[in-house]
C-alpha cells in the first residue's frame, strides 16, 4: 500500500486497560513508537511501516524499520521529506511500546553509540534503473517522482554463512523497489531481499530477484513479503491481494505462499528458484498458486513467528478492521478469529489506518503488541490487543 503520510494532529489515547505500567524504557500502549531526536527536537518524524527485529547477541534491543517519511515541525509544518526507509535501534519490554530509539546513520556507517538525537537518515540503498511511463529514469526533474525501495518484511538470518558473515548475525529484508509519480501514483518495479549486519551497520548482500524490465507492475504474487527461514531448510514468504473491494472494506481475496531454499544451496538471487504453493504440491506457475488461508480478505498482511507459532495479522478494511490468523507451519493449516476494530482508526478525522504489524519481542501470553499507522496522529502508534 501506498506510504501515504497524512496531517493532522489528535489527542493522545487513552491507557489500553489491563496492561501493566510501562517499564522505564518504554511507554504504556497504546502509544506512539518515537526516538530520541523526536524527544530532543520536538518534531515528528511522520513514517510509516514499523517492522521490529530483535538485534542479534543483544536480547534487550531491537532494529526498527519505517518507510517514506516527512519531517513535520512542533506547529505540525512539514520541512522535509525521505523517500524509502529509515532506521532505529533502542531497547524493549514486553507489553510496552518504545520511545526511546536512536536513528541509524545511513549504511555503511560506523554505528552511532546510543542515545542518539541525531534526524532520521536514508536506510536502503536507493534503486536505479527504475523508469516513468515515457521511459526516462524515475527521479526526472520536473516529474515529480521519486524511486524508492519500500520495506515488505523483516527477520533475523539463517544459521549459515552468506558473504563470510553467520547469517545469524544478520537481519533480512525483503523489498520492493517502486516509483513513485504522486500520493497515490506508482509501479512497483522489482523485488529483492538483503542482508544487514547490525553490528557495523553495513549491508553484506543485496539481491534483485524479480525485475518487470519495462514500466509495467510486478505481478502481485513475486511482491512478496513475511519472510520465515523453517528449520525445514526452506525460505518461505507470503503475498497477499484483494480480489473484491468497496467502500473501503476488501470482500474476497487472496494469500499465496511461497519458498526457496536456504539450507545447503541458498536460492534466494535466483528468480527460477522460487516455488509457489498449490493444494496438489509446489509450482513454478505463479498463476497456479493457491490461497493458503482459506476465506482470506487482506486488504494488507504480516506474518511472524511467535513463541507458540505463527500468527499472521490480516487488515480487512481501511477503518482499522483485522483478523488473527494462527498455523504451526507456514503452510498451515490456518485458522482465524473474530474480526476486530482499532477504534481509533475508526474515528480518524484525517484519513484511514493502514501497515498493521504484529511484534513478537513486544507481545506477551495474553496481548499481541499490534503496530499501525494513525494518520490522525501522524505516527506509528503500538497498542496491545488480546489474542
Amino acid at each position: 500500500m501506498k506510504r501515504l503520510i497524512a496531517v493532522g494532529v489528535a489527542a493522545i489515547l487513552p491507557l489500553w486497560p489491563g496492561i501493566p505500567a510501562a517499564a522505564s524504557t518504554a511507554a504504556a500502549p497504546p502509544a506512539r513508537v518515537t526516538s530520541h531526536y523526536e524527544t530532543a527536537t520536538g518534531n515528528t518524524a511522520a513514517r510509516d511501516c514499523g517492522y521490529s527485529v530483535v538485534l542479534p547477541d543483544q536480547s534487550d534491543q531491537a532494529l526498527w524499520l519505517f518507510c517514506d517519511t516527512v519531517f513535520l515541525d512542533p506547529a505540525g509544518e512539514a520541512f522535509g521529506f525521505i523517500g524509502g526507509t529509515t532506521a532505529a535501534t533502542g531497547p524493549y519490554a514486553p507489553g510496552a511500546v518504545p520511545d526511546q530509539l536512536s536513528e541509524l546513520p545511513t549504511p555503511p556507517a560506523s554505528p552511532a553509540v546510543p542515545p542518539r538525537t541525531d534526524a532520521p537518515r536514508p536506510f536502503l540503498p536507493t534503486p536505479t534503473g527504475l523508469v516513468l511511463p515515457d521511459g526516462r529514469p524515475c527521479g526526472t526533474a520536473g516529474t515529480n517522482s521519486y524511486a524508492a525501495s519500500w520495506l515488505s518484511g523483516a527477520t533475523r538470518g539463517p544459521a549459515r554463512l552468506i558473504n563470510g558473515y553467520d547469517g545469524s548475525d544478520l537481519v533480512a529484508l525483503t523489498y520492493s523497489d517502486v516509483c513513485v509519480r504522486g500520493s497515490w501514483v506508482w509501479t512497483t518495479q522489482a523485488w529483492g531481499i538483503s542482508f544487514y549486519h547490525p553490528a557495523s551497520n553495513t549491508f553484506v548482500a543485496h539481491h534483485r530477484v524479480f525485475a518487470t524490465g519495462a514500466t509495467d507492475d510486478l505481478q502481485w504474487q513475486r511482491q512478496l513479503g513475511s519472510p520465515i527461514f523453517a528449520d525445514d531448510g526452506f525460505l518461505y514468504l507470503y503475498a497477499f491481494h484483494c480480489d473484491d473491494s468497496g467502500f473501503g472494506a476488501c470482500g474476497t481475496g487472496r494469500t499465496v505462499l511461497a519458498r526457496t531454499l536456504w539450507r545447503g544451496v541458498a536460492a534466494w538471487s535466483r528468480p527460477l528458484a522460487y516455488r509457489y504453493w498449490t493444494t496438489d504440491g509446489w509450482t513454478s506457475d505463479i498463476a497456479a498458486a493457491d490461497s493458503v488461508m482459506s476465506g482470506a480478505r487482506p486488504f494488507f498482511l504480516d506474518v511472524r513467528a511467535y513463541s507458540d507459532g505463527l500468527a499472521a495479522i490480516e487488515q480487512t478494511s481501511l477503518g482499522g478492521h483485522y483478523r488473527i490468523w494462527r498455523a504451526s507451519s507456514p503452510t498451515g493449516p490456518w485458522t482465524v478469529g473474530e474480526e476486530r476494530q482499532i477504534a481509533d482508526c475508526a474515528s480518524s478525522a484525517e484519513s484511514w489506518c493502514y501497515a498493521f504489524f504484529g511484534h513478537p519481542e513486544l507481545s506477551t501470553a495474553s496481548h499481541l503488541m499490534l503496530s499501525y499507522y494513525d494518520p490522525d496522529q501522524q505516527h506509528v502508534m503500538a497498542n496491545a490487543v488480546s489474542w
